[in-house]
């Protein structure tokens, strides 16, 4: 029987790419209004000043994005979930029933059915904590965008001064830094998607019993080439490539597609 693709929530990540590069275009908007009138013969005075402004405009800006993020895996995780139970009955020909899914404030408590070994309601008690540590990590990683391109912008202005430049030259730098700031914006609304997509499949795959997996790509042009070496190769969930389980690189888009031998779903001819 052909196994069936496991698909990668793009949705989600494009709803989360969006929601933080808009924030990341407006705090830069914030940049340019608050340095267009300094002074930079007194810019030290204009400076304490206006970083003091800008961190409170960046708290500002992100925190919504922020406030979404146990949406977003919440929606993660109810996509894989949905892959995951596709994923199962055509390769076993099992029914098995939702996850409880008892996180970010939502309740579902499917119809009770005994699936072999498995948990009839699926409770997954790990998938709170799981939640909670990628909320932190995402956190964490979007309040380092404003506080990075702040000290980069403190940089830029005391070395401009220091050597001399003209207030357009040092306008000039600050703002090529914008691209570099948008750029990392996407990268990780992307990978961290990718990465807990990754995390929910191997937990999953683990409560079923499942210790190996064939290693399956989206093969087109944006693969890594090593990736595409791995296409179809068999690894164990206990021992990663090099660089990581399917959908744990950066900006991976591969998946596991679970070898059910010595599974619960693995009940011989």
């Amino acid at each position: 029987m052909m196994a069936r693709v496991w698909l990668h929530p793009y949705g989600i990540e494009r709803d989360y790419t969006n929601s933080l590069v808009r924030a990341t275009r407006q705090f830069n908007k914030e940049i340019n209004s608050s340095y267009g009138d300094m002074r930079f013969d007194g810019w030290q005075d204009d400076l304490i000043g206006i970083l003091a402004y800008l961190r409170n405009a960046g708290n500002r800006i992100f925190q919504p994005v922020i406030e979404r993020l146990p949406s977003f895996f919440s929606l993660t995780s109810q996509f894989n979930d949905k892959q995951w139970r596709l994923i199962v009955k055509v390769g076993t020909g099992v029914e098995l029933p939702p996850s409880q899914a008892i996180i970010a404030g939502q309740t579902t408590v499917p119809v009770s059915s005994g699936v072999l070994g498995v948990d009839a309601y699926r409770a997954e008690s790990w998938l709170r904590e799981m939640q909670e540590l990628w909320v932190s990590e995402n956190t964490r990683l979007i309040k380092s965008i404003p506080a990075d391109e702040l000290s980069d912008m403190e940089g830029i202005i005391q070395r401009g001064v220091m050597n001399g430049s003209s207030a357009d030259t040092i306008k000039k730098q600050i703002q090529e830094r914008y691209g570099v700031t948008e750029r990392r914006a996407k990268l990780i609304a992307v990978d961290q998607i990718g990465k807990a997509n990754s995390a929910l499949t191997k937990q999953r795959q683990a409560d079923a019993g499942v210790t190996r997996y064939k290693w399956r790509g989206v093969l087109d042009e944006r693969e890594r080439q090593v990736h595409l070496f791995r296409e179809g190769e068999s690894y164990e969930w206990s021992n990663p490539p090099p660089d990581g389980h399917p959908g744990q690189p950066i900006r991976c888009r591969c998946y596991a597609e679970p070898d059910w031998t010595g599974s619960v779903f693995d009940i011989g001819e």
